[in-house]
């Protein structure tokens, strides 16, 4: 997820005032505060802005879409000061890092209308379910068809990582970049996300041979990850990366995507709509993630996008879940849904998208298996971090595949030993 710069000073006030931190558009100190992990000139943003003015003026309160610079981190200290917005966006973590927060929604009217593709991912081992999910992040690798054209690369025909290294190789020839990975210090995500895409088909998805229990109960060798790693340093030794894999931002990767300066991006159909806020017209599109023998098969990373939960200890939640079912309207759900690209996350009579020129790819995917995003089941809490610093120093030479392996044992070990 995009991360957003604060200042340390900034940063400093919030942890030090924790909820009663006042920010650009404010928490309110009456009425309802909705908390979205989204920039105030994301379309999202918008237009929930738009639907929480109508509401408080039809229902004489005040809704106010609040976004923390930092959004993570805030949370982080907002959940430690259990004081927490009356609905949030929980990011990809509705279980396993805020589900003590949430209240739980099986008796909301829509809850028998969660797409099953989402509805174990939002639910905890109790069976409850936590947020109203607007999309579901059926993440692939999205791609310029006009640039695979001119290099003789059939997306459909790439079913595993010698498939596309092979694509890779013919875009390169071709006198274009063949993959953008952003890299930048301060988008750093970017790193690892190309992890979260990779590993998962060396590690995850083929059940003849898999480390999703090691993984899960700590018993996982880490020399394992050794090739994981390796993909990244070797797509950089052969030339396939942005020339700039030190100094590239996310909005880089959206607007050479668009311009057809590159021909893939490990990321969710997301950066699709970024693209083409730069060119329209560009011809895009997605295909499931390779494979990493041929025995395996294609799988796409499946998780939560746009979420709304409730706090379960908030002093308004009658009126939140009021405001929550008001939004579960096909509507408005179609809308937020259409904005990312993704199908609903709300499924049933009146709800879904117009796919428009991305059709084509939607049904290339039906009937796919989808896994959940690697460092959110398989990796402890936190250690996302270590995904993408450890990725970023082998892009820079600043650390060995040994200090690597090293790194990733010891964050994995320290950060189970804490949540234990």
């Amino acid at each position: 997820m995009k991360k957003f710069l604060v200042s340390v000073f900034f940063l400093s006030l919030i942890l030090i005032l924790g909820s009663t931190a006042v920010f650009a558009r404010g928490q309110s100190g009456t009425g309802l505060t909705v908390a979205i992990n989204r920039n105030p000139a994301n379309e999202e943003f918008i237009y929930l802005t738009h639907v929480a003015r109508q509401y408080s003026t039809a229902n004489n309160t005040n809704v106010e879409i609040v976004q923390y610079p930092e959004y993570e981190q805030v949370m982080r200290t907002r959940m430690a000061a259990n004081d927490l917005p009356d609905l949030f966006s929980t990011h990809g973590w509705a279980v396993l890092r805020y589900g003590e927060f949430l209240e739980p929604l099986n008796n909301q009217p829509w809850a028998s209308r969660v797409s099953p593709a989402i509805r174990d991912i939002i639910t905890n081992d109790r069976g409850q379910l936590l947020v109203l999910p607007f999309d579901v992040d059926s993440a692939g690798i999205a791609f310029n068809r006009d640039v695979l054209d001119r290099a003789g690369v059939d997306p459909f025909a790439i079913r595993t990582w010698d498939d596309f290294r092979a694509a890779c190789a013919r875009v390169r020839a071709a006198g274009v970049i063949p993959v953008d990975i952003g890299g930048s210090v301060q988008d750093d995500w970017t790193v690892g996300n190309f992890y979260d895409w990779v590993a998962p088909s060396f590690l995850i998805t083929d059940d003849r041979n898999n480390h999703r229990n090691a993984l899960i109960n700590g018993t996982f060798d880490w020399n394992l990850w050794r090739p994981v790693a390796q993909m990244l340093v070797e797509f950089r030794d052969r030339n396939w990366l942005n020339n700039d894999y030190l100094q590239g931002t996310w909005d880089n990767v959206q607007a050479r995507l668009g311009r057809g300066e590159v021909a893939f991006a490990f990321f969710g159909r997301y950066v699709i709509t970024g693209a083409w806020q730069t060119n329209p017209s560009a011809r895009l599109g997605f295909i499931p993630i390779p494979s990493n023998s041929p025995g395996d098969a294609p799988t796409f990373a499946v998780g939560e996008n746009l979420t709304l939960g409730a706090w379960n200890r908030s002093p308004r939640k009658t009126e939140a879940l009021a405001f929550l079912n008001h939004l579960s309207a096909p509507a408005h759900v179609n809308r937020l849904a259409q904005a990312a690209n993704n199908s609903t996350g709300l499924v049933g009579p009146g709800y879904g998208i117009d796919y428009g020129p991305l059709r084509e790819y939607f049904e290339f995917g039906e009937g796919i298996r989808g896994f959940p995003y690697f460092d959110r089941v398989y990796l402890p809490n936190g250690m996302w971090d270590s995904l993408c610093k450890t990725g970023s120093g082998l892009l820079a030479n600043t650390m060995t595949m040994d200090q690597v392996i090293t790194q990733m044992r010891n964050d994995y070990n320290n950060l189970r030993a804490q949540q234990r």
